[in-house]
């Protein structure tokens, strides 16, 4: 009898710690927290959470700090401001070192004036014709690693990773089926599109995305460079009906950044739940939204119109070499500069 309770003791016990085990890390991950790690996050992208079905810019960052306290049990906290709701936008950057506020879904462009690394944040263009070979770059740990060595040392905040919402492309009121469409066009594009255009023959010009709608409607510009979804968002097709494919960027990033500090605080359990979270916002980015966006800019494109044009190989290629010179001309601005440029040949390549 005595052996009979004893066996069943143990059996008991061993069915309770099956129960433990079955449950993996999120079994034990219920306990309350001893400590709560409350962080503001500013992103520089506004509402509304979701594009044509799939998470935006500021619906990343929101999935992201939700899944990351739903897996601390609440440990990890991060509420999520709009742009301007704490700080102006080019104020973002400073404000996040400075400890104001623990992370930022930001964009690379705002920290360009001491970090000429950021050129390589959306990779090159005409470097990937698709999301997910531009996702085989963004999220190469070697670049990745270059990339966060440039925030830390120049910039004293750290790098989480980067995601994607579309392609940057030509969407125009002519096709451009050779380069030779694009001389002596108006095309609204800022930063580095600006250089791109350029280097294709037409010129840039410097209108507000808000602007734009306008003055594609009344021919002051020819085209713009944006997210191709934009002709169904915006209405962009009603007054430019051509966009052109390949894009000028396969994805246009958006940087996960938190404070150095901040991030040195976490526990090691929750510096990789949140580290994973962003991997995954990361791949979902490059692999489904990405392709997604693509497709219905161009299926609903037609409804509206909307033509894609397509560059033939042959022009493709001449796009592509117009852009070269601005790569060589931007891996030399620092060493780590040269660093990313020699990974990017080297992945595009393959």
């Amino acid at each position: 009898m005595a052996g009979r309770r004893i066996f069943g003791v143990i059996t008991g016990c061993a069915f309770l710690m099956n129960l433990g085990w079955a449950g993996g890390p999120s079994a034990f991950a219920q306990a309350k927290p001893d400590r709560v790690f409350t962080w503001k996050l500013q992103s520089a992208w506004p509402p509304p959470e979701k594009i044509m079905g799939y998470w935006g810019a500021f619906g990343q960052a929101t999935e992201i700090a939700r899944k990351a306290k739903e897996r601390t049990n609440g440990g990890l906290d991060i509420k999520l401001f709009p742009p301007g709701a704490l700080f102006k936008e080019l104020e973002t950057p400073d404000a996040l070192k400075r400890g104001a506020i623990e992370m930022a879904c930001s964009a690379g462009s705002y920290h360009i004036s001491i970090l000429p690394e950021v050129l390589f944040e959306w990779g090159l263009p005409y470097g990937a014709k698709t999301p997910d070979v531009a996702g085989k770059l963004l999220m190469n740990e070697e670049y990745l690693g270059v990339l966060r060595k440039a925030y830390a040392e120049k910039h004293g905040v750290h790098l989480l990773g980067l995601s994607s919402v579309s392609s940057y492309n030509y969407v125009t009121r002519f096709p451009v089926n050779t380069m030779e469409d694009l001389k002596g066009k108006k095309i609204r594009a800022l930063g580095v599109t600006a250089q791109v255009v350029k280097a294709h023959g037409a010129t840039p010009s410097m209108i507000t995305g808000a602007e734009q709608y306008m003055a594609l409607q009344r021919g002051t510009i020819d085209g713009t460079v944006y997210p191709p979804y934009a002709g169904i968002t915006y209405k962009i097709f009603e007054v430019a009906k051509f966009h052109s494919w390949p894009p000028i960027y396969s994805a246009v990033t958006v940087n996960h950044v938190v404070n150095r500090g901040a991030w040195n605080k976490l526990p090691k359990e929750y510096r990789e739940i949140l580290q994973d979270e962003v991997n995954q916002m990361a791949k979902y980015s490059f692999d489904v939204s990405g392709p997604a966006l693509e497709k219905v800019a161009t299926e609903e494109g037609k409804k509206m119109k909307a033509e894609a044009t397509v560059l033939p190989e042959g022009e493709y290629q001449k796009f592509r070499q117009a852009a070269v010179p601005l790569w060589e001309e931007w891996g030399k601005k620092s060493p780590y500069c040269g660093q990313l440029l020699s990974i990017a040949k080297r992945i595009y390549e393959k």
